[in-house]
């Protein structure tokens, strides 16, 4: 496989700049950023007082004072408009820099297929920074290969010739993008999922998106409580089926076609015509068969192995 490469116009960035940028990030997000090195990218998310999620992000810090929230676009004005409600006295902006940051994603058979100046980092989540200020993200990946995102900033003299390049290469697809995401068990919020799910919900806690060491942040309290009294009764699994599926979209069980026991988180085909999805489930019903798309008379979906074990908080 051959390094190819997409535009990820469905990620917006939203750009947090200033000498208290983190100490904002800190108080609002599930995520440490007081203790956070230059070179690792972190997952975060934003909470309702209820412990629900708003987003979620990847944060990268992109220059002195400027760290860069990336996110689905449908969810990015709603989260922009709600952090600038804490902004108050503190010395720090938030803007949608969609605009001037290119988003690329990268994915090649492994790190040699990548041009020397492309080289990966050696670790999932790690940052490098490329020649001319771009910035390369190593991404988790459910086989040998491996992805990358790209950040280079629109406009930048110096990062002409990258863009150039990259979009020269090979073209990766959008949803093969989103494919190599529900793979590496990597959930992400839409506006139609918002308010659904607390972090463990979604195993957001198992993939390094919230920190139980750091201080208090809305919602805190209910997800120490998921994480610290044994409440947790649902988990994100990996399901495929014959069918196509979407974000929100209702699960039920056999044993209980009465109502709901999970939702499509996220879902994308593969080359054979296969949907795969992400679906949060309640998880005493996924060791038996009996899970279908919308009703009992739904599609069958059949759940698979996720690259990272699952634990139940006890």
């Amino acid at each position: 496989m051959p390094l190819s490469s997409c535009s990820l116009d469905s990620l917006s960035l939203l750009l947090v700049s200033g000498p208290q940028g983190a100490d904002l990030l800190h108080a609002q997000l599930s995520q440490d950023f007081q203790h956070w090195k230059s070179e690792d990218a972190r997952l975060a998310a934003l909470l309702n007082p209820q412990g629900r999620m708003l987003a979620d992000f990847i944060a990268v810090k992109i220059g002195p004072e400027q760290i860069a929230l990336l996110l689905d676009a449908s969810i990015a004005a709603a989260a922009l408009q709600r952090l600038r409600m804490f902004v108050l006295r503190l010395k720090c902006t938030l803007s949608d820099a969609s605009v001037q940051w290119a988003r690329y994603g990268l994915l090649a058979e492994s790190a040699e297929a990548y041009p020397p100046d492309l080289v990966p980092p050696n670790q999932p989540w790690s940052v490098r920074q490329i020649d001319g200020g771009a910035l390369l993200l190593r991404l988790p990946q459910a086989d040998a290969s491996v992805r990358c995102l790209l950040l280079a900033e629109v406009g930048e003299p110096t990062q002409a010739a990258l863009h150039a390049r990259l979009a020269a290469l090979p073209p990766l697809s959008p949803s093969d993008w989103a494919l190599a995401n529900i793979r590496a068990g990597l959930p992400h919020l839409v506006a139609a999922t918002q308010q659904m799910f607390v972090p463990q919900m979604l195993n957001f806690e198992l993939i390094g998106g919230v920190s139980f060491k750091k201080g208090c942040y809305p919602g805190q309290e209910v997800v120490a409580r998921s994480q610290y009294r044994g409440t947790l009764k649902r988990r994100t699994y990996l399901v495929s089926s014959s069918s196509a599926m979407q974000p929100a979209q209702e699960v039920v069980h056999s044993a209980d076609p009465g109502q709901p026991c999970g939702v499509v988180v996220n879902a994308a085909a593969d080359a054979t015509g296969t949907w795969w999805a992400l679906a949060e489930l309640k998880i005493a019903l996924t060791e038996q068969p009996g899970l279908h798309l919308g009703s009992i008379d739904g599609p069958a979906l059949q759940v698979s192995a996720l690259p990272y074990t699952l634990t139940v908080p006890q």
